[in-house]
């Protein structure tokens, strides 16, 4: 059964039948879910060349938060005394594909350089249940229609608070990550449940009416990808109350050419050995800050896979940096678990 399965048919059960396995069984497709994005958002944030330039700051702080999503998830399946499954065949996602859940149909994310194209999907995939809160001003926006299909991972996140909610089960401390810094909080009651599911969906969504992540300056995932695909800072009109990406210029930083790594990833075969070898060396680091994060949840410390995924770093910008012969763009990383 594959994800997208598993989720529709976990949103087909009534109400009344939410039970503690399917409440179990739900967390863990969050985490998978929250994984997902996180690969594509970081070769987008690899390939921009200028480190402190205003995207790579933006996409940074993105790809944290996405994994802050991850971890709460992670702390709740824990708390419910199941071990969550991240570094497990059949967890690790493959690229490309279609979002998981069935969020959008014919949504395809690949791992590629940041680009307007990679926006675009990131925008797709980030836009807010209730669709923007941004005033159109011309085909230059980038009109996203909103459909159906887009409430489905807010409607799953709904159903998952409606299950603790009923079934008010024993949350256990033990072996649940905090970290101050990282804003990860042990999550022991329904109170905790609350604020996390709502923490994950106004930084990703932003609220009903605003961009922004309620309770700080910051814009969620949406806008912040907005200003880079757009060009200009989101701002709001004093006089009108409506939001548009009018602001200051935001310029679109130099970055390598990386071309869409191919399903499956790039063959032995068809590479040189110095690319080959950057593969292995960029899977074998991957396969590594995989098996921290499983760890992290039994006992070890999370710090170990925050800096395991930093150390991907150096191999993939090398990638990055390598033409693909008989093209006009180059390599990046697989990600793919060994």
């Amino acid at each position: 059964m594959t994800l997208n399965e598993r989720i529709i048919d976990l949103l087909e059960v009534s109400v009344d039948n939410l039970d503690l396995a399917w409440l179990k069984q739900s967390l863990q497709a969050a985490v998978e879910v929250e994984f997902f994005t996180i690969p594509p958002y970081l070769t987008a944030w690899w390939s921009i060349k200028t480190p402190g330039d205003f995207a790579s700051r933006s996409i940074r702080t993105i790809v944290m938060e996405e994994m802050l999503h991850m971890a709460l998830m992670c702390n709740m399946l824990t708390g419910l005394g199941e071990i969550p499954q991240i570094a497990v065949a059949g967890s690790v996602p493959t690229y490309p594909d279609e979002l998981p859940g069935n969020i959008q149909p014919g949504l395809e994310v690949a791992l590629q350089g940041l680009s307007n194209d990679a926006l675009d999907t990131f925008m797709a995939v980030e836009l807010p249940e209730q669709g923007s809160v941004v005033e159109s001003d011309g085909p230059e926006e980038l009109v996203l229609e909103l459909d159906e299909q887009f409430s489905t991972l807010g409607a799953f996140y709904s159903a998952i608070l409606a299950a603790f909610e009923e079934l008010q089960p024993v949350l256990s401390p033990a072996d649940q990550v905090e970290d101050a810094s990282f804003r990860l909080f042990k999550i022991t009651d329904i109170t905790l449940v609350r604020r996390a599911i709502e923490l994950i969906k106004r930084q990703g969504e932003g609220s009903g009416d605003s961009p922004e992540d309620t309770g700080s300056a910051d814009l969620s995932h949406y806008y912040r990808f907005g200003e880079i695909r757009f060009g200009k800072k989101l701002q709001k009109n004093a006089a009108t109350g409506k939001w548009h990406f009018d602001g200051a210029d935001v310029t679109f930083p130099d970055v390598f050419l990386m071309a869409r790594v191919p399903s499956g990833g790039y063959k032995r075969a068809d590479v040189s050995n110095e690319v080959w070898t950057l593969l292995e060396t960029f899977d074998q680091d991957y396969t590594n800050m995989l098996n921290h994060l499983q760890l992290a949840w039994q006992g070890r410390s999370l710090d170990d896979a925050v800096g395991a995924m930093f150390d991907l770093e150096s191999s993939a910008t090398a990638l990055m940096a390598i033409e693909i012969p008989g093209g006009a763009s180059n390599y990046g990383p697989c990600f793919r678990m060994i």
